[in-house]
């Protein structure tokens, strides 16, 4: 009966698992988006660009892609629709970025990762965000199989980059039935509008699975547009980084006023719904003061800098 069993599960699993995805990313308005997407081995990431000046290289980035990965390498940058596929054979973390409009050494600036993982035996049915009455977030999935799966590590960021564990669910192990499972995150605070979250499904034996991302709008968040913007001050030449929410797919209108009133130059960034990253060339900006309008659906906010 074991040796029936197990064979059943390893169908299962070669079944679920065989199919190779298409992740595609959007290159538009310096940023990737998604940001940090989550791919399995033998899947195809797909760098879709839309519009200006860009590439996709890693030269530079410290511990930018798993042992034994081929680079990922766009070539030159350039402007005009085109896209870039990268097929993933290593499992690991991948760091890239718009040489163009990003620091690799400090890795900021238009950058973004994923993260291939090894397929674990499991099939999931569902992984969904909803809302407590408590307005906090309530993580659900549920499984139709599982094989020698140990437990699962809810993973949260309030980036779209960098994720933490914030707690973790003990899987029923082996199965072949519907199983259930939920978690609710209590660690959110006001300063979070939007917050992400992923599976990391890990077996027994260390191997791990992690789902895609799912995005939570905490109805509790401190109504405020940028959210973060800097360095300030900032030397020339250099990039001023502005990190925004949007309430939906649109984009947010910026002009740069001097301290004496004058307009010294206005520009729009593509937004995503949720928080999103751009940025400001201060290349030819004089040393001084200048106050940065952002407009958004209404709202107005302004931000002081310094330029060096």
């Amino acid at each position: 009966m074991r040796k029936i069993f197990t064979l059943l599960m390893l169908i299962i699993g070669l079944g679920t698992f065989s199919k190779a995805a298409v992740v595609v990313i959007t290159v538009s308005s310096n940023q990737f988006s998604p940001s940090n997407p989550t791919v399995q081995i033998g899947d195809i990431v797909r760098f879709n660009f839309i519009g200006g000046f860009h590439n996709v290289t890693q030269v530079g980035v410290t511990d930018a892609a798993p042992a034994g990965a081929a680079p990922v390498e766009s070539g030159a940058p350039a402007s005009g629709a085109r896209t870039y596929d990268y097929t993933v054979t290593v499992a690991g973390l991948y760091k890239f970025y718009c040489e163009v409009h990003a620091d690799p050494g400090s890795f900021t600036g238009m950058v973004g990762m994923f993260t291939a993982s090894i397929p674990v035996p499991v099939e999931l049915k569902d992984f969904r965000v909803s809302i407590t009455a408590q307005n906090k977030p309530l993580l659900s999935w549920e499984t139709l199989t599982e094989q020698n799966v140990s437990h699962f590590s809810i993973q949260k960021s309030t980036n779209g980059f960098n994720y933490t564990e914030v707690g973790n669910v003990t899987a029923v192990g082996n199965s072949v039935t519907l199983q259930a499972y939920s978690f609710t995150d209590n660690t959110i605070t006001a300063k979070e509008k939007y917050v992400y979250y992923t599976l990391k499904i890990i077996d027994r034996d260390g191997k791990f699975k992690i789902t895609p991302v799912k995005m939570f709008k905490n109805p509790n968040a401190i109504a405020r547009l940028v959210t973060s913007i800097g360095p300030n001050p900032i030397s020339r030449p250099g990039q001023l980084m502005v990190q925004f929410n949007s309430e939906k797919n649109g984009s947010i209108a910026v002009k740069v006023f001097n301290a004496s009133g004058k307009l010294v130059t206005k520009m729009s960034m593509t937004a995503f719904t949720g928080l999103n990253n751009g940025h400001i060339h201060v290349c030819d900006f004089s040393p001084g003061t200048y106050i940065i309008q952002f407009e958004m659906d209404g709202i107005k906010e302004m931000k002081r800098v310094v330029v060096h």
